[in-house]
This record gives structure tokens, sequence and C-alpha cells, in this order.
């Protein structure tokens, strides 16, 4: 309606109403701002918090505006309840608060004075009908320090939230002043940066159904009181940690532990979580019965506390070892004090992604971790008002389970009966067929045991436990004490390791694997009296994955299932697994040989890397090395076990002999004994280098024996079977063809990254290392014709991925063969000057010359260049050249195993109808060239290949991350084992496949490793090689390495394939 004009000193004043709306509400706008919204700088406090204390209970001042009617009621629709005017008369009434300084109840724990401290308080009072705000109200300071607070409030029936020391954060208490309704409530949450121990906690509390009378009395369910008591419930939670070790981890200024980490807490707390079902019981595990609506909650907060930046938590003394903990062995101990962090709940408590994380961070050791948890159903919240006393045996500083101790002052959710006691840290948990999960438990029974038979999901009769975990079950005959199981009845501490074992294999497999022991087991923990009897048990769900395959192994069969090596970066020291099926009751053992105790470490504990056995494994580095001083382990030798041999080997700490990726490298090997009948155990070695630099094999100074050796173990003297015109003799020497290997193949950035491009072209000397030895690296051209009439140049350097197939789009691979050159000859152009891919320092290795035809042996069939036909040349000579021959192999054979050498032969004793001398070594026998002295087909313990599950690349050939760039399989393992001169160095070539010069096909990946030398070879030209169908000439090939698993060849390959590159140091 219209607004009755204004009179004035006698006069009417006309105002147009739409001006007086702007300049007025203009007026009340900045007098807002000036006396609410702006903090003052010196506490941070807006001048509206600043109360007067009136003689009988606190008031709300409020300063006031008078507007013209339409603007207060245009206002009152937008305004909050926050301030509303108090009167102060008696009918309005008056309730009086007590408890704010009591925040400990039944089902808590009692906190620091700190803990308790209120510096703040809101009171919100909704209308109980109606839910509308119909009061905000702040206190803060002097009105505080009483035992009971006067909050002035209207006669009627509310609904109290009661607010503690809130945030003092702009948008925090603008969500606050704003409350309308209770809904509203609902969507408001603190930020976690508010919940640490640099802060007062906030608090909350709710009592509902408050009728507020007259005389200051209120009425809760019918009963008539003076006072409303609060119980406070603090919207954080409190950790408190004590970590005990029987090791010295140093004090303050340690070098070995660093201090603990908490991460995946989320990044806001809501109110509504800190109000139960039943708020006035307050009960600590009573869930929410309001839902949370606000912005969503992540869990990417973490807080790390060191020695170096957070000293005043940390408190080490041996004052907290018990005395059971001193009989126990404990010497060393550390307290983290009031460590506050945000609360977390989730409506499904078993959400095992949404468990907060514990880590014991060591300096450069793994740092163990756990999931908190309350109870053992599991219940992975972190509720308000929580306080967890952590308590931590850190048995082995570097593999440990962290079991948290009870969370309020009742037992854990343990099964007590009577006297007897199992608590068990773990009821179900998760694995992979390649790592391992601790389980730890405490009794006071004087035996406890794992039952002897499991049950898998699904199946009907039990099995045996042995046969599905690893050494577990006791069994009186075949395994008294098994190595996985500890327990101690003095101080009724133990573990148990779970590792899988599986002893069904699978029939008909080109190796024999066991079965994939995918799946769900339960097994029995049993805590008992010595008769057995009065039993107390625990069942343990135990969920298995297995993703990949395992083999039984066997080093007599060679390929077969073993690890016979072992590989570290310089800077690298982090866990390497060596395992294999092995019979379930056939003992096993590893030792350390004396000279290399300075460096290497073995342990039998299995690897507590999530990850392993998936195709996301996290880094071996964070996985060190430590051994289990349970069962007696030095480091240097594994004695006790038996079934599935899994061991790890890492680098000692301490250890520094690698200074960088320049420096020498360093070797060495451990024995791997073990059992494959009642009356034989035969020790297999497992060599091992540190470094990535280049190194000889074979060096210049390495003499070459006269006689020929093969077999699983190198002891089968086949000298007889191979011509001494195919081989060098004793009286040769290496000194012109002996060169420092790199220990990794080629690729380039692209394709070691994770985009798995097909190809990617590259500068001169432009690839790249791979990351590790057991990797394909990129396939590359011996080289592209560089005086075609037709540009091939976009062709040149390129690098095709390891697993792709490719057609004629991406390179014409059936172009004409060419004349080619690595140093040029006359009309020849210098080819390594375009195609040389090696990076600075390094080249391609020669197969015999770079400047002229190598044609490494002597052929009946191949005459004398201008002589007749029964003339024969002998260039058994150019091996001497070889870098490949004479670096790689402790008898350096002369040879070519192309079909084009094979043509023609004077034996008939032989592989096969059409292998003559150019098989290489040459034979009489099938044997010759198989399992070579000081080689050995064998899967590749690098980080890698290791750590992930091993896949079927082929029939019979296996390989891990198959169908990316970044594969890596299975191949050959050259070695120099001499142990009366100390020599042990070892050097890994995968099986990489190969790129068909034709075709452009993936072939023989996983099966074969193809290696490009730079030297090229002849072309035949006898009548009976080029008649016809007996054509068999090749046109200018280029020597390589055929690495297989039984055969090492060397071979002359048209240019157009696309193989490996092995680079030498300059």
């Amino acid at each position: 309606m219209e607004e009755t004009p204004q009179r004035r000193d006698g006069k009417i004043i006309e105002r147009d109403i739409d001006k007086e709306m702007r300049t007025a509400y203009i007026d009340y706008a900045m007098s807002v701002i000036v006396s609410r919204a702006l903090p003052d700088a010196r506490d941070g406090l807006k001048p509206v918090h600043r109360r007067i204390k009136t003689k009988d209970y606190m008031l709300i001042n409020r300063q006031r505006i008078y507007l013209p009617l339409s603007v207060l009621f245009m206002f009152s629709l937008l305004t909050s309840c926050f301030d509303e005017k108090l009167e102060t008369n008696v009918k309005e009434g008056h309730v009086t608060i007590t408890g704010i300084n009591t925040r400990s109840y039944a089902g808590s724990e009692p906190g620091d004075g700190i803990d308790d401290k209120v510096e703040t308080l809101r009171i919100l009072a909704f209308d109980k009908a109606t839910n509308v705000c119909k009061s905000n109200a702040f206190y803060y300071g002097a009105a505080l320090t009483g035992t009971t607070l006067q909050h002035p409030i209207k006669q009627g029936e509310y609904n109290f939230i009661f607010l503690c020391n809130e945030p003092l954060h702009q948008d925090i208490q603008t969500l606050l002043d704003g409350i309308n309704h209770y809904d509203d409530v609902k969507s408001i949450a603190y930020p976690a940066e508010f919940f640490n121990s640099d802060y007062i906690i906030p608090m909350i509390a709710e009592n509902r159904g408050v009728k507020v009378l007259a005389g200051g009395k209120i009425e809760i369910n019918n009963t008539v009181s003076t006072e409303l008591v609060v119980k406070l419930r603090r919207l954080a939670a409190r950790v408190d940690v004590v970590l005990k070790s029987k090791m010295d981890l140093g004090d303050i200024n340690s070098t070995i532990f660093e201090g603990v980490t908490f991460s995946n807490l989320p990044n806001r707390v809501p109110l509504v979580h800190g109000l139960p079902s039943d708020p006035v019981s307050g009960w600590v595990y009573d869930n929410p019965t309001l839902t949370y609506n606000g912005t969503a909650i992540t869990r990417n907060v973490i807080r790390k506390f060191t020695l170096n930046d957070n000293a005043d938590y940390f408190e080490i003394n041996s004052a907290f070892l018990t005395s059971a903990d001193k009989a126990n062995d404990l010497i060393w101990a550390a307290r983290i004090k009031r460590v506050i962090v945000p609360s977390s709940y989730f409506a499904t408590k078993t959400t095992e992604a949404n468990a907060v994380d514990f880590t014991v961070n060591m300096i450069k050791d793994y740092s163990p971790s756990c999931k908190l948890q309350i109870l053992s159903d599991p219940d992975y919240t972190l509720p308000a008002n929580a306080r967890l006393e952590l308590t931590a045996s850190i048995r082995e500083p570097l593999e440990v389970n962290i079991k948290p101790s009870p969370w309020t002052s009742d037992v854990n959710d343990w099964e007590i009966v009577g006297n007897r006691i199992l608590n068990v840290s773990h009821e179900k948990v998760k694995m992979t067929d390649l790592n391992g999960v601790r389980i730890s438990f405490w009794s006071n029974m004087p035996v406890v045991r794992v039952l002897n038979t499991v049950q898998k999901q699904g199946e009907s009769t039990k099995r045996i436990t042995n046969e599905v975990f690893n050494c577990l079950a006791i069994d009186e005959i075949n395994n008294p004490n098994p190595y996985r199981f500890y327990f101690d009845p003095l101080t009724g501490s133990g573990y148990m390791d779970l590792l899988i074992d599986g002893t069904n294999t699978v029939v008909g497999s080109p190796h024999i694997r066991t079965e994939n022991m995918t799946g769900t087991y339960t097994l029995t923990l049993s805590a008992e009296e010595q008769d057995g009897k009065n039993a107390l048990q625990r069942e343990i769900e135990v969920v298995v994955t297995q993703e990949g395959l395992r083999f039984v192994h066997d080093p007599t069969k060679n390929g077969q299932g073993l690890f016979n090596g072992v590989f570290f970066k310089h800077n690298q020291k982090g866990e390497r697994i060596i395992t294999g099926q092995h019979g379930v009751n056939w003992d096993w053992s590893v030792e350390v040989p004396a000279e290399f105790r300075d460096w290497l470490i073995v342990s039998a504990t299995p690897s507590f890397d999530p990850g392993v056995g998936t195709e996301s494994p996290e880094d071996a580095e964070k996985y060190h090395v430590v051994p289990n001083q349970y069962k007696g382990e030095t480091g240097y030798n594994i004695s006790g076990l038996k079934g599935r041999i899994y061991f790890r080997i890492g680098v000692k700490e301490s250890a520094n002999f690698v200074a960088n990726k320049d420096a020498t490298p360093k070797f060495g090997y451990v024995n791997l004994k073990y059992r494959l009948s009642a009356t034989w155990s035969p020790t297999m070695t497992i060599f091992i280098r540190q470094g990535e630099a280049p190194h000889y094999i074979y060096g210049p100074d390495d003499p070459i024996p006269g006689e020929v050796y093969n077999g699983w173990n190198g002891g089968t003297l086949i000298s007889s079977e191979v011509r001494e015109d195919m081989r060098l003799l004793a009286s040769d020497s290496r000194n012109l063809g002996a060169a420092e290997f790199s220990p990794l193949n080629l690729t380039t950035d692209g394709l070691a990254g994770n985009g798995n491009p097909a190809y990617e072209n590259v500068g001169i000397r432009g690839a790249r290392f791979v990351d590790f030895p057991s990797q394909a690296g990129a396939f590359f051209q011996w080289a592209v014709d560089m005086g075609s009439n037709t540009d091939y140049s976009s062709y040149y350097r390129r690098a095709y991925n390891p697993t792709k197939s490719l057609n004629s789009t991406a390179f014409p691979w059936g172009y004409d063969e060419f004349p080619i050159m690595w140093d040029g000859a006359t009309g020849i152009s210098v080819y390594k000057s375009q195609f040389e891919v090696c990076p600075p320092g390094y080249r391609r290795p020669t197969d015999g010359y770079t400047n002229k035809i190598s044609i490494n042996g002597y052929y009946p069939y191949l005459p004398d260049v201008g002589s007749s036909a029964t003339d024969f040349e002998d260039h058994k000579a150019d091996i001497k050249y070889s870098e490949l021959r004479t670096s790689l192999f402790l008898v350096p054979f002369a040879g070519n195993a192309s079909s084009n050498a094979d043509y023609k032969t004077t034996y008939t004793n032989v592989v096969s109808t059409n292998t003559g001398p150019g098989t290489y070594p040459y034979g009489k026998s099938g044997t010759a060239r198989k399992q070579l002295k000081n080689t050995s087909f064998t899967f590749y313990s690098d980080g890698f290949f290791d750590r992930r599950p091993i896949k079927e690349a082929s029939l019979g050939n296996y390989g891990v991350s198959l169908g990316n760039s970044k594969v890596a399989y299975q191949g050959v393992l050259y070695y120099n084992f001499d142990a009366s001169k100390k020599i042990y160095r070892s050097v890994f070539f995968p099986a990489t496949g190969r790129l068909n010069n034709k075709s452009g096909n993936l072939e023989s990946a996983g099966s074969t490793g193809y290696y490009w030398s730079s030297s090229v070879g002849p072309g035949y030209n006898r009548s009976e090689l080029i008649s016809g169908t007996n054509d068999r000439r090749m046109r200018y090939g280029a020597w390589s390495l055929e690495s297989a698993y039984n055969a090492h060849n060397m071979r002359l390959s048209y240019q157009g394939f696309a193989q490996a590159i092995r680079c030498v140091r300059e």
C-alpha cells in the first residue's frame, strides 16, 4: 500500500518509496558491515561479539536501525535469527546452563585439561514445533568462567544445539550466523585444518524437548528443573601412541626413526556427526541420526609428525616399557602424545578405503602401516569424541602390523570367556599370491596354533592348511615347527605370516604350473590347553587374488619356474622377490656367502606391499629387507622352511659400494639349496648385480677354456660334439673383441611413458635406456636405404613398440635389400652417421668387422673370391673381433645359424636334416647349443618383473605388463662365475621377440631375444645355392644375436627386421 508522507517541522515531505528503500537499506548495510561483519585485528572478534554483562544474565547486545515499516518487513524475510532482540523482562524467561566445563562422562576417555577447554559458546534454540531458529547467541570470555550460564529466551518448547570453540573463520561464522532452520545445521562442516593440536577442540551438544518456563525453570520429560545440563562432545578424535622395539632406534636425533603419519583423513567434519542417537547419554559409539547434506567429504588430509619438526610431541624413554616388555627383549620406547585429528564417520563402517592409515616412518627402511579400526568386525570409523591409545610393538622395525589398543575403557571387541583370551588383530584379510599378510594375536592360553585344515568357499571338502598357506600349521611328522607361525606363551604374543602355497598342478601346460589359488579361504586359530581342551577359536577369512601364473621351481629343466638373477641400480636397496613352487614337505635353505655379507641381506618374511602381484605394485624401495629375529634369521641365512620357495633379497642400508650410475657395478651371489628327492638336494646359484654402468662379463684377460660344457649346471662335457674349427681355442684371446655391455635395452621417452604409442622417431644417438633390465625396450630396424630413390628419411631411427604388430602403413616392410656397411665402404655410405641410436658414450656392439664383410667362420661351401669352387676360405679369425661372441660366451663360437648357411653339409649326424656348420655353435647332437655353460634361461628379479603377475605371451613364453610398451620378459642370463678369482659378473638379455621384415608382425615375444650388431655378412654365390628353387642367397644381411631357451645363435638377418639393441661402452 502507499506510504503515508512524513511530517517534519510542520511540513509534509514527499519521498519516493523506491529511493527511500535504496538509501535506507544502504545505510543499514553499512551499519552491519561496521558493527557486525568486520573482525578486530587484535583478536579476530567482531564488534557484535563484545558482550555487555548484566547483573543476572548474559544478554546479546544488538544495535538497532529503525527503518520505515516496509523496509523492516522486507529485511525480515532476508535476515537470520542471529542476534534477535532479547527482552529482559521476566515474562520472557531464561535458562540456566551447566556442564560446559565437564566434558567427561561414561564411555569417554578423560583428556588433558586443554582437551576440556571452552573458549566460545554458541547457543542455537529451535522452536520444537516448526524447527525455526528462535535464538542464535554467542558467548566468550568472562561469561564462561563460572560453572553456570544464564541465557535469556522466551518461554516455549525448544530443541537446543550448543557449539563450543567454533573456528574463528569468516566463512564458517557467516554460515553459523545465517542459521534460520534446524535443517541448516545438516549442511555445515568445519574444515579439517581446525582439528589439530594447535587449536582448541570444537565441540557440540544437543538437548531436545526443553520447555522454558517462567522464573528460570525448565521442564524435560515432565520433570521440572532449574538447570539444563549440557554434555559436550568433541568433534575431533585424539590419538596417543606408544611405540616399542627390540632394536635401539636412537634418541631425539635418531637416524633410523623419523616419526609417524596419519593419512586418509577427512577434509571436513560435519556438525551432525557429533550428534548421536542418544545425545544425553553421549555414548561414543552411537551413530549420528542426522544425514549430512553439505559439500562432499574427501579423504586427502595427511598429518605427519617428525622428530625434526615436531619434537615437542615425542618422548623417547625406556620407562614406557613394562616388565613384560623387558622380559620379551624390548629395549626402546617412544610416546607421541596428544595428536588431534578430525573425526571420521561413514555409514558403511566396514569400508576399508575410508580407514585412517597409520604409518611408522623410517628414514631409510620400509615404513610399516596399518588401518585404524575400532572393532574386529571391522569398524573403520573414527567417531567424534573418541580417544585412541595406540600401542605398537615394533618387533621387526620394517615389517610389522601395528595393533591399536582399546578405544574405550572397556575391553575391545575381543572374545573373553572366563579367563580365556584370544585377541586377533584381523579376522578378514586380503592378499595376492606374491605378498603376505601378518596377523598379530595375544592369548593367555599355553598353546596357540592353526588348525590343520582350511575351508575354501564353494568346496565341500576341506584342504590341508600347509597346502594352501605356506609353512603355517603344525605337522608333527613333516613340519613340527612351522616357519611362518610364532607364539611365545611367556608373553602371550604371537603372529602368523600368511603366504599362499599350492600343490595342485595344471596338466598339459608347456611348463608345470600350480593351480590358480584365487578364492576365499577360512582358517582357524585355536587357543587351548596343553591337552587341547578348553579351546577358544577364531575363524579368519582370507581373500586371495592371483592374477598371474606360478611355476614349479626346477632348475634341472632349463627355463622352468626359477629366478636365477637379481638386479639393483646403484641407489636401490629394496626387496627383490625370489619364488617358485616346491614340494610341500621338501625343505630348502638360503645362504649369503661370507664375502657378500657386507652388502647383501635375505629374509623369508613375505613382502607386505599390498599391490605386489597386481599390475600396480608399489615401488620396491618402500619395502626393504630386514631379518626375522623371531625365527633366528641373521640376514645371511634362512633355514627350516618347507613348501613353496619364497624369500627376498635386499641390499643392506649400510652398504654404499656403488656411488653413482657411472660407478663400477658390484657383483655377488647367494646359494639356494632345495630338495628334489629323498636323497638329492642340489644348490642353485642366484647371481646378483648392483649398478647400471656397463661392465665386462668376459674381459680382455679372461682365458678361453679348451673344453666345452653345457647342461643345467654346466657340468656336461660336450667337446667331442663341437668342431674345433668352429670355435676359439685355449690358445686364442678375447682382447680384440671384449666389450663392456650395458645391462639395459634401448627405448624412447614416449615408449617408456604411459602413452603406449605404436612408434616414435628419435634423433641420432637419441634413444634412452629402459628402467629395468627385464624390459624389452624398443625395436629398431638395422637401417633404412640411404641410397634409395624413395625418400625414407621419415623412417630413420624409428623406434617400434615391442608389443604391436605393424602393417605397411607404418613402414614398407617388404622393401628391396640394399648394400650396407656401418663404417662405410667403397660406394656405400657410413650408416652409423644416421642410424646410431645408442646415447652418447655408447655404441652398437660388433659381430666382427664394421668396415668390411664379416664371414665369422669356416664354410666348406663358401669359395674364396676369384678361386675355383674347390678352394675354401677359413674366416674363423673374424670372431675374435666380435664383441657379442667374445664378451658373452665362455667359449666363443663361429658360425651362422641362418637357413641360408645351413643348406649344404658334410656331416650327417646333426640336429636336423637341414642343419649344418652354420648352426651356432655347431655340434653333432641337439644338445650342443642348449644350456651352454654360464648361461641360464630364467626369470629376472629386478624390482619390475618379480612384482607383477606373470602371464603367457604365447605358448610356453612368459612376461609381465603384456600389451604395454614397458613389457618385460623372461630371457637369458649370461654370467662369468669363477669363485677362485672372485669373479661373479652377470648381465641379462630379455627374450624380446622382433617385428618381421616383410609383414611387420610381432614374433617370438617371450621366446627369443633378437639383438642387432653393427657388422654385416656375405652373400652366397655357389651355383647349387642360387639355382632354381634352391636359391637361398642373402644379399647384404646384418649379424644379430638370437638368444633363446633352446639355442644361442648368431645369424645373418635382413636389415628390415625390427629388433632390440643392447649398447656397449664407447
